[in-house]
Parts: structure tokens; sequence; C-alpha cells
């Protein structure tokens, strides 16, 4: 694997445990972005070890501005951008030209065991469905990797997620378990020289896989909202199906497309919520 894209979260990353810190402006938000930047960077520094050759990371949390260009290491492609333009969000600049994907730092679905748990937007977004099964963030963005027949390279965050990601997705993934979950804001969090021996282990099995042949088909997806407000509003798009009061349904012929219209709509749920 000589090119790998790296998509990063917060909440799942080493350390963190309190949602009132995940956002800027509040007390230790900014310890919260350094154990980030820090994980983020021991990460790229362990897949140049192990052969990438060139490595491109988007920042998924947010507004999506917690990595600084400054503080990551300076032989990676990095894309800087007001979250709110992101046609792909968390997945911005992800193409078949990749040879892995690391999703880092990442959480559980809404609703269920794990530390911070929610779906894109928590207190918009009751839950998502993708061809009748509720997936989390990890879910949806490991499915569109596969559309461009991109494999997983590896996936961190807590205990919960590892679990949750292989029923949902229906196969194993090198994981690195980042912290036990508690309770949805109490974590166990492993030592940070245990840390990097999981990263170095999951790595070096994961640059090893081969290419996954791509899956280009129809998806339907349904959003479930908490306030009918939000189904009322996007069901004027033409595209967009009021199935109830708080849940929308959408279907394309490619995830892509699934996935464009899916971030779209959210964005404009929030702009008028």
């Amino acid at each position: 694997m000589k090119k790998i894209y790296i998509s990063a979260d917060i909440e799942g990353i080493w350390g963190n445990a309190n949602p009132a810190y995940t956002m800027a402006g509040s007390e230790l938000y900014e310890e919260y972005r350094l154990n980030m930047i820090n994980e983020v960077n021991l990460v790229i520094d362990l897949l140049f070890k192990y052969g990438a050759k060139e490595v491109v990371v988007n920042d998924g949390h947010g507004n999506m501005d917690n990595l600084l260009p400054s503080r990551i290491d300076k032989r990676v492609f990095f894309v800087s951008a007001n979250g709110a333009y992101k046609e792909f969000g968390m997945m911005e600049g992800l193409d078949d030209s990749f040879d892995g994907v690391c999703l880092i730092g990442y959480h559980t679905r809404s609703n269920t065991p794990g530390i911070m748990a929610h779906t894109i937007w928590g207190s918009m977004i009751e839950h998502i469905e993708v061809d009748g099964k509720e997936l989390g963030e990890t879910g949806i963005n490991a499915i569109l990797a596969h559309e461009y027949g991109v494999p997983i390279v590896l996936i961190s965050g807590d205990d919960k997620l590892h679990v949750q990601y292989e029923e949902d997705i229906g196969y194993k993934t090198n994981f690195v378990e980042t912290k036990k979950a508690i309770n949805s804001q109490t974590a166990l969090c492993c030592s940070w020289d245990t840390l990097v021996s999981q990263y170095e282990k999951a790595i070096q099995k994961g640059m090893n896989q081969e290419s996954i042949k791509k899956e280009k088909t129809s998806h339907t997806m349904r959003i479930r909202f908490h306030y009918i407000r939000n189904t009322d509003f996007v069901s004027r798009m033409e595209e967009v199906k009021k199935v109830d009061n708080c849940t929308v349904e959408i279907t394309k012929e490619s995830f892509k497309e699934l996935y464009r219209t899916m971030r779209f709509v959210i964005k404009i749920c929030n702009a008028f919520a």
C-alpha cells in the first residue's frame, strides 16, 4: 500500500471522554485537540515507517478545523476547509486512487453504549439506516471507501465500537482500542505506550491487505431526525421522500451520490434548525 487516506474524529481519541471539551471555546478543548493531533501524527509516522509513500489527512470533527496544519506531520497532504463546504465531510478527498483508509478516533452510533455515542449530528439526528440497517459514521464511511475499491487499513476508538463495527459490516478489521467505555462519558484509557504498540501492530498488519473489488450499486438511506420541523424542511427537495413525521428516505444509484445528498440534507437542517 502506497497511498493512504486518514479520516480523523475526536471522540474516540485516546484520553478524550467528556463531550463538553470537544468543541472550540470550551475549557479543555485545546487539550482534546492536542490529543487528536498527537494520535494522528502517531498514525502518520507509522504509516510511513511501514511503506506508505503518500498520506492524505482529513479532519472529520465538528467544523473540521481541529487539526492544525502547523502541528501535523510535514510529510502529509492535508484537507483544509470550512467544514460546511465539504461535500463529503469526513471523507472529503477520498477517491479510487488510494490503497487504504484509516478511520481514527471514531465512536459508536447514536443511542448505543460507547464514549460520546452519536451519529453525525447528535442533537439533530436520532439514527441513520442504509438499506434497512442502522449504521453509525464508521459503517457509513466504510461503505463509501468500499465503493471506490479501497480497503479499511484500521479503525480506532473505544471497545464498544470494535464490537459494533464488526456486527454492522459483517467482517473483522484491524482495530486499535484507545479506551474501554465505562459509560458514555467515562473511559479507562490504555497507557500511551500501549496505544503506540497497538497502532504499530495494526498498521504493520493492515498495510499488507489486498485491494478489494469496487462495489458501485444503488442504495437507500433513511434519516430519522429528532424534530418534525427538520423532516418537513428537507422533504421539500424532490429527491427526499417523507416517510413519517421524523424520517426521510433517499435513494441513489451510487453510494457516492447518496453520501453527498445525505451531507447536504444534514447541513441544510443545521442551518435552519
